[in-house]
């Protein structure tokens, strides 16, 4: 038997929605079991990044345009400028 990472979950769906599910998974070149797999994260997590994008970003960065465009370049509705803390006034 195969050693897998993860959990069994069982679930009786219709015969039409496997099928479904198994072609969009063949069109996405993943298994019955990747794709269900990636749904499930997307229901639980949100919608993350396309694939093979890397997140470098943290929770403390702030985005380098908002803290460095002076007020006069950027648009109405984009956010308040945010001075820089290392910046002399």
């Amino acid at each position: 038997m195969t050693n897998r990472k993860g959990v069994f979950i069982g679930a009786y769906v219709p015969n039409e929605l496997k099928e479904s599910l198994r072609r969009r998974a063949a069109a996405e070149h993943r298994t019955l079991s990747q794709e269900i797999t990636r749904i499930l994260v997307e229901a639980v997590h949100g919608k993350g990044l396309p694939a093979g994008s890397v997140d470098r970003r943290n929770n403390a960065t702030i985005p380098r345009r908002r803290s460095s465009d002076p007020p006069i370049r950027r648009r109405a509705e984009d956010l308040p400028y945010i001075t820089n803390k290392d910046e002399k006034k």
